[in-house]
């Protein structure tokens, strides 16, 4: 089953209509780049997207829950079955965190690279050493 990322995102709700789609898509192509980065989520994936955008890091937090929300209301549970090959708990919402793993799985597996996002190449890596700080 091997579907556009752009495909697998309209089959569960997930148009660029949200503004929380670029956050999930850079998240989802950094996280499939270096999958590290989702240790330590909020710092390593929500800070660089946030600071990409010009936008505090709860605004990509509370727009990647309304993501990974539309996702798990429109069949997202089944597409994410399918994609990871495991069955999932349906007793709470799985984390954006969860989700992001999934869809980066799935890309990774299937050698898809974003088209017009080389976005994670334009990030500015989060450095401990400094304060970076977000408006």
């Amino acid at each position: 089953m091997k579907k556009s990322f752009n495909s697998l995102l309209h089959s569960v709700g997930v148009s660029k209509c949200y503004t929380g789609y670029p956050f999930f898509v850079e998240a989802v192509f950094m996280a499939a780049e270096n999958p590290s980065l989702l240790t330590g989520i909020q710092k390593n994936l929500y800070l660089p997207i946030a600071m990409h955008h010009k936008v505090s890091i709860y605004r990509v937090e509370k727009n990647l829950r309304t993501i990974r929300d539309i996702i798990l209301r429109n069949g997202g549970y089944e597409l994410m079955e399918e994609l990871s090959g495991q069955r999932l708990y349906r007793d709470r919402p799985l984390y954006p965190k969860e989700v992001i793993k999934i869809f980066a799985d799935y890309v990774t597996e299937n050698h898809i690279i974003p088209k017009d996002m080389p976005l994670s190449h334009h990030l500015i890596p989060w450095d401990s050493k400094k304060e970076n700080t977000v408006p």
